[in-house]
Formats: C-alpha cells, sequence, structure tokens
C-alpha cells in the first residue's frame, strides 16, 4: 500500500471520527488530545513523504494509526475500527542504512517505554481492564517488531511505531503511568 492511499484512508476514518465523550464532559479534552496527536503525526507524515524521506513518513503514520486506534478502542472518539493498513514497499534500497537505525533506536525506545509503564488504576478498578488492554497492544508491538528487525525492516517499523501510538495514548489518557524514563513518552 502506499502512502497516498494509506492517507486517504486515514483521513477518510478522521473525517468519519469524532469525540465520544460530549461537549463539557472531563474526558472531552482527553478524546480532542488523542484526536489532535493523530492529525498533527499524519500532516508530519505527510510532510516526511514530500520531503522524500520514506522513513520518517513511514514512523510518523503509523504512530498516528496506532493513536487513533487506541482512542477508538478506549471510547474516546466514536468511528470505525482499524482498517488502514500501513505502507509497504515503500522505503527504496538507498535508505537502507536510515532504516535499520530508525528501526533499531524505536525497538530499544519502545522496549524501554514498555518496561518503565504501569497500569495507573487502582486494581479493583474497571479502568484497570482498559489499562492492560493498553499494555499489551504496546507489548506485543514491541515482540513482534523486535522480532522483524532482520528480515522485514518496514513491517518492525512500523509495527513498533504503531505500538508507540497506543502506548503514548494510553500515558495521555491517565490509563499509563510512568514508573521509569518520562523522555520515551509524548508527555
Amino acid at each position: 500500500m502506499t502512502f497516498e492511499a494509506v492517507f486517504g484512508a486515514l483521513d477518510r476514518r478522521l473525517a468519519a471520527t469524532s469525540p465520544c465523550p460530549p461537549a463539557g464532559a472531563l474526558l472531552r479534552p482527553v478524546a480532542e488530545d488523542c484526536l489532535g496527536m493523530v492529525r498533527a503525526y499524519r500532516a508530519d507524515a505527510a510532510t516526511f513523504a514530500g520531503r522524500s524521506d520514506p522513513v520518517n513518513a513511514l514512523a510518523a503514520v503509523t504512530y498516528a494509526l496506532g493513536w487513533l486506534d487506541a482512542a477508538v478502542a478506549l471510547g474516546l472518539a466514536g468511528g470505525r475500527g482499524p482498517d488502514c493498513p500501513p505502507p509497504t514497499g515503500v522505503v527504496p534500497a538507498d535508505r537502507a542504512g536510515q532504516l535499520d537505525e530508525k528501526s533499531r533506536r524505536y525497538a530499544a525506545m519502545l522496549e524501554g517505554a514498555v518496561a518503565a509503564a504501569r497500569p495507573a488504576p487502582d486494581p479493583a478498578s474497571p479502568a484497570r481492564g482498559a489499562a492492560e488492554a493498553v499494555l499489551r497492544v504496546a507489548r506485543c508491538c514491541s515482540v513482534l517488531g523486535g522480532a522483524r528487525l532482520d528480515s522485514d525492516q518496514e513491517a518492525a517499523l512500523a509495527l513498533l511505531s504503531y505500538g508507540y501510538g497506543w502506548l503514548d495514548a494510553g500515558v495521555r489518557a491517565g490509563l499509563v503511568g510512568i514508573a521509569g524514563d518520562r523522555s520515551l513518552f509524548a508527555v
């Protein structure tokens, strides 16, 4: 799938997505923040793609998809669930070194972020399950992305960025607490 196709699919999803909490509700700013992050990283991805930087475009668009899917799954935003696969075959061979460096750096960063993250809600709170789900997605993407570092670095970077989007959305939503290096998170 090309960047143009992914951008089109993401734009259609965003157009059909709105914050679920009503205006004035306490969680409305959280929902708006999540959707704002999706739009910001979608714009960054387009900028990178326009500058012929497919590695950073891939990271940015899949990070945006992670934020969006997390917001929908958490009930912060209404809209369709995941139906926008990441771009594939978009990084040319002459960018292999950049892709390798970024993929390995993101693998280490996400692994460290997952290790530093904890469910924030009390174990007896119904919100604890949402926090654990966010951490499960991030952990799964970290493991799967790391396992692909030597075989398919585009897929690895997409998985790592997507999982990072979920994790950062969980932190911003107050479901995931940081028990370590705060610089690993978008807070």
